[in-house]
């Protein structure tokens, strides 16, 4: 019942923002796409819509935590765990208080394994960024797709008892592909994209004042605030991006944003 008001308060808001969506050539963005997988995912999943959490062992629900009608804003950082970038921005959460999600590769995982588990003792939720991160895998087709997820998925359960159902595809290849989107809500699992893109993984990389500009910017539209996705990324090369990181925070928490995970 929760998630059926939530969904209807999104659409509410949707109606009367209507300029939340983001184009790039044929590829969408923002908010309003976010919501759209959402409500397209729920046409194709399971009825089931208890927000409980699992034990371990067990799966977990498949019910998103959908962002609120407020300022809340949602961190989330692609292709970790990495020895160096992952430890220096979860000391900095740490030192602000604020929880992220991390979107993890299998391949950095089996690497830096102690740094996950970290990861996940610090209070960090955890999605799924695919098994090896390697186009030509992924995107061979739904059996790829799917078999590079449940790998992922599987190292995962192995080192925290956790299934995640939240998963981001590689450059966000996924979004407009129609057979990819079915076959994830068909497995139980949500697909999740950004509203906000911090740039970081550009060549060359941008240095840190500029990734804080690019996310200024785009944080000067108020029809994003309803659920601000910012994609960074903590992976082998970002250092700039952890540069940025305390400035960002300190941004949103002046202008009053209220700090969430994904689940």
């Amino acid at each position: 019942m929760k998630t059926r008001v939530v969904l209807i308060l999104a659409v509410i808001v949707l109606t009367v923002f209507p300029g939340c969506v983001y184009q790039t050539g044929s590829k969408h963005t923002g908010f309003t796409y976010i919501m759209d997988q959402v409500r397209a995912g729920a046409d194709d999943r399971p009825s089931q819509r208890s927000t409980s959490t699992a034990a371990p062992g067990k799966r977990e629900s498949t019910a998103l935590q959908i962002p609120r009608v407020d300022k809340t804003v949602y961190l989330t950082f692609d292709d970790g765990p990495d020895i160096t970038n992952t430890p220096m921005v979860l000391n900095i959460l740490d030192n602000y208080g604020v929880k992220a999600t991390f979107f993890v590769v299998g391949t950095n995982i089996e690497k830096n394994p102690e740094i996950f588990k970290d990861t996940v003792k610090r209070g960090h939720a955890i999605g799924n960024h695919t098994y090896n991160h390697k186009y030509n895998d992924v995107y061979s087709g739904t059996g790829g797709f799917m078999e590079s997820i449940k790998t992922n998925e599987e190292l995962i359960f192995r080192y925290t008892g956790q299934r995640p159902r939240i998963v981001r595809d590689p450059g966000g290849e996924a979004r407009n592909n129609g057979s990819l989107k079915r076959v994830l809500a068909q497995n139980g699992y949500w697909l999740v994209d950004w509203n906000v893109d911090s740039h970081d993984s550009r060549k060359p990389s941008p240095e840190g004042a500029e990734i804080v500009e690019n996310i200024r910017w785009q944080m000067m539209n108020k029809n994003l605030w309803p659920g601000v996705v910012i994609l960074m990324h903590d992976g082998a090369g970002h250092l700039n991006s952890v540069r940025a990181l305390p400035t960002v925070i300190e941004m949103l928490q002046n202008q009053g944003f209220k700090f969430e995970v994904l689940k």
